[in-house]
């Protein structure tokens, strides 16, 4: 079956069809990008994905971008790599374990951090993309993720963490503090009673400690709303001076007027015309530039 722009799916046997490593699930074509569903493998976990490929038959720069919180790929985190990937980029993104059919169950910043690898490893098989070429983007849970895998392989080209926990330890005491704390039970699984009660649950995802371990030649993009009272400016604040004291290249914007989660789609952006809208506009120029300067 021939592609179409109808978002019709296309058959495994067409161009749709994967490098070894991973199973098609379905593929169509939105807003002239190719996106594909797909299953891959994570140790001895079934992980789904999704690849977003641009209409260019050259081989291209890529993304793997690490979406936020622990509910699986949302049509917002979709859309925001439909709209890199209409910027000329191979976008790779995965359901971690627990999320949207995936094997396992969410550990938030733990096993997702070797999801992630196993994905990007499969990714940069894949013959539209530049392997030597490639950056993280991640959100939130995404960011902290990107910045763990990031000290244990030092091939990515850079990443941009935004509004992303870097020290838990003050994060967990923040939202102690402004009673934010969830009562849920992966809450409770993954944190205890806090840092005291569960040291080593806090110690593996402690990203400051991860910092000595970046390369030299990643360079970090910190996106940071100044409003945001979930992760505060405190945490991207932290996450800057911790990487300078170790001579990691970064970058620190804050965008003082924005909240959690303030970089929504460039097509959402640019139909508000408030402040708020007007800093996501502006994050996008920057997150885009920074892409685009490292992947050169």
């Amino acid at each position: 079956m021939a592609l179409s722009l109808s978002g019709i799916a296309i058959s495994q046997t067409s161009t749709a069809s994967l490098p070894s490593g991973a199973t098609l699930i379905s593929s169509k074509i939105v807003s002239g990008i190719l996106e594909q569903d797909l299953w891959y493998k994570s140790g001895s976990l079934r992980i789904r994905g999704r690849l977003f490929l641009p209409s260019s038959t050259s081989k291209v720069a890529g993304i793997v971008y690490n979406h936020g919180g622990v509910t699986g790929l949302s049509n917002l985190a979709a859309t925001r790599c439909r709209e890199l990937a209409q910027a000329g980029f191979a976008v790779f993104a995965s359901s971690y374990r627990g999320e949207d059919g995936s094997d396992g169950k969410v550990e938030v910043a733990k096993g997702e951090v070797d999801d992630v690898l196993a994905g990007y490893a499969w990714f940069k098989t894949h013959p539209r993309v530049d392997a030597n070429r490639i950056t993280q983007f991640g959100t939130s849970h995404g960011a902290l993720i990107g910045l763990l895998n990031s000290a244990k392989d030092s091939s990515f080209r850079g990443l941009v963490f935004a509004y992303g926990v870097a020290d838990i330890v003050a994060w967990y005491e923040h939202l102690v503090r402004t009673n934010q704390l969830s009562n849920d039970q992966l809450t409770r699984d993954t944190y205890g009673n806090g840092p005291n009660d569960r040291p080593a649950s806090f110690a593996v995802r402690m990203g400051l400690t991860a910092v000595p371990k970046l390369p030299n030649t990643m360079p970090i993009l910190i996106i940071q709303g100044g409003k945001d009272v979930i992760v505060p400016p405190e945490q991207g604040k932290a996450l800057h001076a911790t990487l300078e004291k170790n001579n990691k290249p970064s970058q620190l914007n804050i965008y003082p007027n924005s909240e959690h989660g303030f970089v929504i789609t460039q097509e959402a952006a640019a139909k508000k015309s408030n402040i708020a809208g007007l800093e996501a506009k502006q994050a996008w120029v920057d997150i885009k530039k920074f892409l685009l300067e490292n992947t050169k």
